[in-house]
């Protein structure tokens, strides 16, 4: 992906959008970003990734550092714009898994036509779904390289205390799935505050604390 692409898809996911409101009762991780498909949309300011996107394949997808930025009416111009990035068409149907009812509610509310309690399959452009459920990886890795859209958040805090940090980047379930696109939840917390949207891709400091 030339860095030409990279800006114009930036540009579209925050269109409108003047700062990011990360604030409410969740605790986001952080993300990292690998690889030149991948690249940073919002990043706090101490450096932090806690939005990304990412190509793969013939598709494309849209990863939030906790589900609770899917979910809240403050991101709900941020989660329009991504649906209509990740369409592969502009009438592409977008699909949302049962763990995600908030979304559909918050999307149905506002007249954004989704499908709820959708199951995976090929009659969706666009999926949504949290990223602690591992049972669906490969299926969700198909689906995008396919050239289906996937907006996906989740948070490694409480999985990483069951099965230790260590093993948040090979084995997270979320991480099965995000990872062959290069971007990864880590096992870090990440930060929370009102952040502005940067003109172009943010950059990231190399070792964030």
């Amino acid at each position: 992906m030339s860095q030409m692409d990279s800006r114009n898809f930036y540009s579209s996911l925050v269109k409108g959008i003047k700062n990011f409101d990360v604030t409410g009762g969740f605790n986001p991780c952080k993300l990292l970003v690998k690889g030149d498909r991948a690249f940073p949309v919002l990043v706090s300011t101490n450096g932090k990734i806690l939005i990304a996107a990412s190509q793969y394949g013939a598709g494309q997808m849209v990863v939030t550092a906790h589900e609770a930025m899917l979910q809240m009416p403050q991101f709900l111009p941020f989660i329009r714009n991504s649906l209509e990035w990740l369409k592969p068409s502009p009438t592409a149907k977008v699909g949302v898994h049962r763990n995600m009812a908030t979304l559909s509610n918050l999307l149905i509310r506002n007249s954004v036509q989704v499908h709820p309690n959708a199951i995976l399959g090929d009659s969706f452009g666009v999926y949504c779904i949290n990223a602690y459920d591992d049972t669906q990886a490969r299926s969700l890795v198909q689906f995008v390289e396919r050239g289906g859209g996937l907006l996906i958040g989740g948070q490694t805090w409480h999985w990483s205390y069951q099965h230790g940090k260590e093993k948040v980047l090979a084995e997270f379930p979320g991480n099965r799935v995000t990872g062959v696109a290069g971007v990864y939840f880590a096992a870090a917390t990440g930060d929370k505050g009102v952040f502005p949207v940067q003109q172009d891709i943010p950059e990231v400091c190399p070792n964030p604390e």
